[in-house]
């Protein structure tokens, strides 16, 4: 892996953040800049946060990242040219989100979710004593803007069978716009590299007993910039979610969906 010279560390003395905001951005460049302004905008008055982003491609993205944080401490990148799937960049992204964190906020780098959300987001997690709290299209005041067909389809087809399947209620199991209380994060693991990460997440959150909620969000599809999520690759990595409802060989040790001893934050 390279490292961008914005991969920071900390100032001596500098306030640790108690709310991390972690974005993947693939060849953003044409989002990344207005995402940036409007989520320090958001998240001034909030105590102290960092923005943890982990950029990858060559499209200039990092070059602009890396001028934001010269400008915004509060700013870190971790940098890798070549893409490896949403899921393993999160994963990252959650390795290297401060100890000090109690709340983390993941959401797309394309404009899709409004940070101006953040901080109802933040609100309602607390307020209703949620470990992970969806910021969610399809429940009562959620709107979705512009989607293309093709992804309301996958997406509303996948939900039903993952109720189905894992008894799991919540009805936007596929938005990335999500808060989570951060020793939950740390209690929970996955293993999609791709963007199935996003309900197998929730799957493991469920049968491990969280609380899990939902709130009202507007969607927008990006206007700017060419999404990554292609139909054949994004239906494989959802299918591969069956071998957690029917896995293989199991050992004594092992099971669908046990707990694993490792953990997505560092503890």
């Amino acid at each position: 892996m390279s490292s961008s010279p914005a991969d920071t560390k900390r100032n001596p003395g500098e306030t640790a953040p108690q709310i991390s905001i972690v974005i993947a951005a693939y060849d953003e460049r044409e989002n990344i800049e207005s995402l940036t302004r409007r989520i320090e905008k958001s998240v001034e008055n909030l105590g102290t946060w960092e923005l943890l982003y982990v950029v990858e491609g060559t499209d200039g993205t990092l070059a602009i990242a890396e001028r934001l944080a010269s400008e915004i401490p509060n700013i870190r990148i971790l940098y890798e040219e070549k893409p490896g799937g949403l899921g393993r960049a999160f994963r990252r992204g959650f390795a290297a989100v401060s100890p000090a964190s109690d709340r983390i906020v993941t959401m797309d780098a394309d404009l899709n979710h409004q940070p101006e959300e953040i901080p109802r987001l933040l609100r309602a997690l607390q307020d209703r004593h949620a470990d992970i709290l969806v910021g969610s299209r399809f429940v009562e005041g959620g709107r979705a803007d512009g989607t293309p067909a093709w992804k309301v389809t996958l997406s509303g087809t996948l939900n039903i069978i993952l109720r189905i399947l894992f008894g799991l209620r919540i009805k936007d199991k596929t938005s990335g716009f999500r808060v989570y209380r951060a020793e939950a994060l740390r209690a929970l693991t996955f293993e999609n590299d791709n963007f199935a990460f996003l309900p197998e997440l929730l799957i493991r959150a469920n049968a491990s007993g969280m609380r899990i909620v939902e709130e009202p969000i507007h969607f927008i599809f990006r206007r700017e910039g060419v999404s990554k999520m292609h139909l054949l690759t994004t239906t494989l990595s959802y299918l591969s979610l069956l071998k957690l409802r029917f896995p293989g060989r199991r050992s004594e040790d092992s099971g669908p969906l046990r707990r694993k001893r490792s953990s997505s934050l560092p503890r």
